[in-house]
């Protein structure tokens, strides 16, 4: 079934699981010509729905017992909840998303069974969570690539009012055909001599300068969203969004929004960009697309709260159409054009300039569909990943002035107050990658992730701490990177702590050369990320360039939106939870509630 049809898929389930019981039960009744009062027909109808649910329930549990049996595996441990269907670990589990410690819920759980991989076995149905680094490789790599997809109940249909037919919201050939398009334009490189990366950058820094000087809190998080989109934007299609240059949030008037904080005005976060006139000659589309992207975003993180039965609160309006309509009437000019301006010869075989990735997406596809869908894609990953990292790197620096004080030196004798990286050298600044990725460690981008495995039954490998774990057909796998990246058992005692040094150890290098799944902040096997380079490198020269003209960042918890500081019970809490000084979430990627404000002392001029 495609999944744009999640109404008909919604339709087929309410007509398998709670009409087709009282249908065949009134062709029974009909048949034997068996008589009822109205009353009690009318109860045994409604009986029948929950007792079919059991009885399917019951077949499909020894079903899967044999089919897992004849693979010699053990069943996953399963959670036990104190209501019927585990509903109190559903309700426990939603409640923690909002007033929580990230995945603090399911930490906790893992630790009061003792294992790395449960089934939480919500109403009914199997769902399995697992921080268990092996059985993530053994679905990500090797034949598991091919048994563990998407799956378009949980992933795809979900995504596909904003995704669509794009690389991250395929498997198996449609994601092969699209991964073989993109991957020769992001194996070259083309971010070596970093000019798009350096007038984006000046343009962010003279921001931060400007609220240095005036001692001016500011929403780091908002203006690293809006520096990687511009630089996403013009380095993928060639056409900059310029959010730099809209309203920025202002300390003290900020309101929170779902993801940072929110301003009341056009251009501001999505919160308030429907209320403004959204007809195409009222709206300047351009300055509103992050916002309306992230109204997307903020409706395929409530699709997958609901779960499974999301389509009942979207039968007669599909939550993302408004801004996914406008989004495209903003997009589909551009593509018309380049589409139009396609060379007769590829680039590569007249010897002309390489122009832009949307350039090259032309070149290889006259589909304006599938066009604008890659390059939502790639705009979305270059945008919110990267914009995540560098706020919580700059969060660190901010909680600890000897970091920012070592890294800023190392900044400093490599290229002194103005000078300017490239590729090459940047890779010797050891500490630099050091604090990036001690910070994807803490706060990876996509804090989790899942995948579904197929109508056959599998088994995860037995490992030093597991038996051979049984996986049933069918059934939805969470894994959960944030988690992974913190056990003690792979990093440490200290593996809760941020200390960028231990990645300057040869026995952390050995580690990961030994289990690179420790650590996988972009993602791994065949589905690795395109873009590692390319973040990498624009993670890489922003820190530099913003180093050389800033000193140290101070938190400015004055400044935060009221109800975007950690609550006081997290002093109490286990973990990082009892030392955060900001609120950490996530939808689909990590930030920080209510943005991440701070005050930035500018370098001493010698």
């Amino acid at each position: 079934m495609h999944p744009r049809h999640y109404r008909l898929r919604f339709a087929i389930d309410v007509l398998k699981n709670v009409f087709a019981p009282q249908i065949l039960l009134a062709i029974v009744f009909s048949f034997c010509r068996f008589k009822l009062g109205s009353f009690s027909r009318v109860t045994v109808y409604a009986l029948s729905v929950p007792a079919t649910g059991a009885l399917r329930t019951w077949y499909k549990d020894r079903r899967d017992r044999a089919a897992l049996a004849a693979l010699g595996a053990v069943p996953i441990p399963r959670v036990r909840g104190k209501w019927p269907g585990n509903l109190d670990i559903v309700l426990g589990f939603i409640q923690s998303l909002h007033d929580d410690y990230p995945m603090q819920f399911m930490d906790d759980l893992f630790e009061q069974y003792g294992c790395k991989t449960l089934n939480l076995r919500m109403l009914w149905e199997d769902q399995i969570w697992t921080i268990d680094d092996a059985h993530v490789k053994y679905m990500l790599t090797g034949p598991g690539f091919e048994w563990f997809n998407k799956g378009y109940y949980y992933w795809q249909e979900r995504f596909e009012s904003l995704l669509g037919n794009g690389i991250f919201n395929r498997d198996h050939e449609e994601w092969k055909a699209h991964r073989t398009i993109a991957r020769p334009w992001f194996a070259k490189d083309r971010v070596s001599d970093f000019t798009i990366f350096d007038h984006h950058t000046n343009t962010t820094l003279g921001l931060m300068s400007t609220f240095s000087r005036e001692n001016a809190a500011f929403d780091a998080q908002d203006l690293f969203a809006r520096f990687t989109i511009d630089s996403a934007s013009e380095f993928l299609f060639g056409n900059c969004l310029n959010t730099l240059h809209g309203s920025l949030p202002v300390a003290g008037r900020a309101k929170m929004g779902p993801k940072g904080s929110s301003i009341d005005d056009e251009f501001g976060t999505f919160a308030w960009a429907f209320e403004v006139d959204l007809r195409p000659s009222r709206l300047n589309t351009t300055r509103c697309l992050p916002s309306l992207l992230q109204d997307i975003q903020v409706q395929i993180a409530r699709r997958t709260r609901i779960g499974k039965p999301w389509p009942l609160f979207e039968l007669f309006k599909d939550k993302t159409s408004e801004s996914t309509r406008i989004v495209q009437q903003w997009l589909q000019p551009i593509i018309q054009s380049a589409l139009r301006q396609k060379p007769i010869q590829p680039r590569s075989e007249t010897n002309g300039e390489e122009g832009t990735f949307l350039s090259h997406l032309t070149e290889n596809t006259d589909d304006p569909e599938t066009i604008g869908y890659q390059i939502l894609n790639m705009l979305l990953a270059g945008r919110d990943t990267t914009a995540s990292v560098l706020s919580f790197v700059v969060y660190f620096l901010a909680m600890f002035p000897d970091t920012c004080q070592r890294l800023r030196a190392e900044v400093l004798h490599a290229y002194g107050n103005d000078g300017l990286p490239s590729t090459e050298d940047m890779k010797e600044l050891r500490y630099l990658r050091a604090v990036i990725n001690e910070t994807m460690r803490l706060f990876p981008p996509v804090p989790m992730n899942l995948r579904l495995s197929d109508h056959t039954a599998h088994a995860y490998p037995a490992t030093r701490d597991t038996p051979r774990y049984a996986v049933p057909p069918n059934t939805v796998i969470l894994y959960n990177t944030f988690l992974i990246q913190r056990r003690s058992d792979l990093w440490g005692a200290d593996a809760l702590e941020f200390r960028p040094e231990r990645w300057l150890n040869p026995e952390c290098a050995k580690s990961l050369a030994e289990n690179p799944f420790m650590f996988h902040p972009f993602h791994a096997g065949p589905r690795l990320c395109l873009g590692q380079n390319f973040a990498y490198n624009e993670m890489s020269f922003f820190i530099i360039r913003m180093l050389q003209q800033i000193e140290r960042f101070d938190l400015a918890p004055d400044a935060q939106p009221e109800g975007s500081l950690p609550p006081p019970r997290w002093k109490d809490g286990k973990g990082r939870q009892a030392i955060e000084r900001i609120w950490p979430a996530s939808s689909v990627t990590a930030f920080v509630k209510g943005g991440l404000w701070v005050r930035a002392i500018p370098a001493r001029k010698d």
